[in-house]
C-alpha cells in the first residue's frame, strides 16, 4: 500500500483483486490517454481522492507514480490447483498443470480480443469447473460468468498462469513463424 493523501491505495500484486488489476493495466496501457491522466486515473480508480491528487506537487506526483511502480514483492510461481466460490470447486489441473490446443486456442482469441482485460477470463479457461461436461466448460457465457466470479479473487493467484501462458504463447507463435519461414523458402527454391 501507499499513501496517497489521506487514502492508502493498493500497489503490490497481492494487494489487488484481479478486476483492479485489469483496470489498472487498462488505464495504463490506454494510447489515448496522457501520462498524468492515466497515473490520476489510477490513483483515483484505486480509492484516492481526485481532489488530493489533482492538487499535488507535480514533484510529489512523480514520485507517487514511481512508489507505485517500485514494488520489492516475490510472488509465488506455484499455480493454484483448486478454487472454490460460491460452493463449486474450479481445478486447474490434476495432476501436472498443462494446458490443451483448445485452452490455448480460447486463451489467445480472449487476449487478442482484449490485451488488457484478459485475466479474469484467462483463468475461467484454465480453471475448470468439476461437475461440468466440456461443451458447457467452454461455452462464452459459462467463461463469462467465471471471468465475472474470479474477479473478486486475489490478483496474485493470476500470476503464475500469466507467466505460463505468456512463454506457451511466445514459444508458438515463434515455432509457427519458423516453420511458415521453411514453408515459404521452400517453395521459392
Amino acid at each position: 500500500m501507499i499513501k496517497l493523501g489521506k487514502q492508502e491505495i493498493p500497489n503490490v500484486i497481492n494487494e489487488l483483486t484481479i478486476e483492479q488489476f485489469e483496470k489498472v493495466s487498462e488505464f495504463t496501457n490506454n494510447q489515448e490517454l496522457d501520462a498524468f491522466e492515466k497515473w490520476v486515473s489510477v490513483f483515483t480508480y484505486l480509492g484516492a481522492d481526485e481532489d488530493e491528487v489533482n492538487e499535488m506537487d507535480f514533484s510529489e506526483f512523480k514520485d507517487k507514480v514511481k512508489e507505485f511502480n517500485t514494488v520489492t514483492y516475490k510472488a509465488s510461481t506455484k499455480k493454484k490447483r483448486t478454487i472454490e466460490i460460491e460452493g463449486f470447486k474450479y481445478i486447474s489441473y490434476d495432476k501436472k498443470f498443462k494446458l490443451s490446443v483448445r485452452d490455448i486456442k480460447h486463451i489467445e482469441k480472449i487476449i487478442k480480443k482484449d490485451p488488457t482485460r484478459y485475466v479474469s477470463k484467462m483463468l475461467a479457461v484454465i480453471f475448470k469447473r468439476e461437475d461440468l461436461d466440456i461443451q458447457e466448460h467452454y461455452s462464452d457465457a459459462h467463461i463469462k460468468h467465471k471471468a465475472n466470479l474470479f474477479k473478486s479473487l486475489n490478483a496474485e493467484i493470476a500470476l503464475p498462469f500469466m507467466a505460463y501462458v505468456a512463454d506457451k504463447l511466445k514459444d508458438t507463435a515463434k515455432q509457427l513463424t519458423n516453420e511458415v519461414t521453411a514453408v515459404v523458402e521452400s517453395n521459392n527454391g
